[in-house]
């Protein structure tokens, strides 16, 4: 499966509401802690998308990551990332 780490991520931010709120106010922080002593294997373009986001709440940070995982999907891999700028309703 790719993106293996950005799921896992995800997942922890969903059961977890502390783990959220951090995710949420500072993706890095969030990164750098780890989840119950397990940390988040990114590369270096999906450590950049999840440090570069901006949102209020678990289901805007998610759509956003799934809007860089459909185009990352879609470019070579030699691509350099754009600045993640994406404006999304969800329900």
């Amino acid at each position: 499966m790719k993106h293996t780490s950005l799921n896992q991520l995800l997942c922890a931010a969903a059961i977890n509401r502390q783990f959220c709120e951090v995710l949420l106010r500072d993706p890095a922080q969030a990164l750098a802690t780890g989840y119950q002593g397990q940390t988040f294997a990114l590369s270096p373009e999906e450590r950049q998308v999840v440090t570069g986001i901006r949102a209020e709440h678990l289901a805007d940070f998610a759509g956003q990551v799934y809007c860089w995982m459909s185009a990352s999907d879609n470019r070579p891999a030699y691509t350099m990332p754009v600045p993640l700028q994406v404006e999304m309703e969800l329900c």
